[in-house]
């Protein structure tokens, strides 16, 4: 909770930033390049280790950076280093993107499917799920073959599970859930005619007979 609120609140100060000097999309690209290099073993252990001085880590940075990103994204990535939150840096890439895309009304879906999906296709799926969010859809595709057939389509935290494989998965567990409501019910009936027939035996021995009279 900590690290997503940490993370939260430095992507809404970059956003205000930027927008205010109108480089959006250059800065989220910057903020994805830097949260990518921060991931790299050997670099993230020379700007994690507290033995390895800060301007050998600044050093670093700048020779890595300072022709690649705006210089104030290079100002970010020398301030997280500064703070030791090198950990953070791909959350606030994260973070960055909710915002620019809520901004402009977007959102990513991804888009799973058994076999490529043609343009035409995308553009169907697309429209679908603008009218089901009421957002401006940007849409990445992927290919599995697990899912057999249909789609899979995540949006944020919503998933639409339209694939063959969900479809086969539910059908065998409705079949399960039939022939085990079946059993039950043939089971309830069973013990029913016991319970009949163990209260006529009961009946018969508490009624005394015409010879027993």
């Amino acid at each position: 909770m900590l690290k997503g609120a940490i993370a939260r609140r430095y992507a809404g100060a970059i956003f205000d930033l930027t927008l205010r000097q109108n480089t959006l999309d250059r800065t989220l690209e910057d903020v994805k390049e830097i949260a990518a290099l921060f991931a790299h073993r050997k670099l993230a252990y020379l700007l994690r280790e507290p033995k390895i001085s800060a301007r050998r880590k600044e050093t670093a940075i700048r020779e890595a950076l300072t022709s690649r990103v705006l210089p104030t994204s290079l100002n970010l990535a020398l301030l997280i280093v500064q703070r030791g939150l090198v950990d953070y840096m791909q959350n606030i890439a994260t973070e960055l993107e909710k915002l620019v895309l809520d901004y402009r009304n977007q959102a990513v879906a991804e888009i799973t499917s058994a076999t490529p999906l043609d343009e035409k296709q995308q553009a169907l799926v697309k429209k679908a799920l603008e009218r089901r969010t009421g957002k401006n859809i940007l849409i990445q595709t992927r290919v599995d073959p697990s899912i057999l057939g249909g789609i899979i389509a995540r949006v944020g935290d919503q998933m639409i599970d339209a694939s063959v494989r969900y479809r086969l998965a539910a059908l065998r567990q409705s079949l399960l859930t039939e022939v085990s409501s079946a059993t039950t019910d043939l089971f309830t009936e069973e013990l029913a005619a016991l319970s009949d027939g163990s209260d006529k035996a009961a009946s018969d021995v508490t009624q005394p007979t015409q010879a027993q009279v």
